[in-house]
């Protein structure tokens, strides 16, 4: 496994980590008296809570598990597509957070919109690495001859 790959996948794990990091740092404050409940919430999760939880906490993981076993160009290019994608979404993140002033959260998602950024560099070493990378597989040679 390639360097930048390696780093991928790692991306896509910790990302997702702190995107649930950020949920709990938004319920911890209730044990500071908080209100966190939403304006208009009647008790039920909306659907797009569910989409938005499978987007980010659940989708990366599933995509850094298939990257485990595929690596193709079009692999690739979807990768750094999503990249792109995500890096935005957490950009648009951060600018929101920016007006809400809850440092603890700016804090974690400047980490996640950097280690976005990061995602989306190695893709892009990763999606200009050449094909005869992954497919040339040389034999290890014994350490002691």
């Amino acid at each position: 496994m390639s360097i930048s790959r390696f780093r991928i996948l790692l991306f896509w794990v910790l990302t997702t980590v702190c995107m649930i990091l950020h949920f709990n740092f938004h319920v911890g404050d209730l044990f500071y008296g908080i209100n966190i409940v939403r304006e208009g919430a009647n008790g039920q999760k909306p659907t797009s809570l569910v989409i938005i939880r499978f987007i980010f906490e659940l989708f990366p993981l599933i995509w850094a598990v298939a990257l485990l076993y595929l690596q193709s160009i079009e692999w690739r290019r979807v990768n750094f597509f999503l990249s792109i994608l995500f890096t935005l979404a957490h950009l648009s993140h951060v600018i929101g957070e920016l007006k809400e002033g809850d440092p603890s959260q700016l804090l974690l998602l400047t980490f996640v919109l950097l280690m976005s950024i990061l995602l989306t560099i190695e893709s892009w070493k990763w999606l200009k690495t050449p094909d005869y990378q992954f497919t040339n597989q040389q034999k290890s040679k014994p350490v002691f001859e």
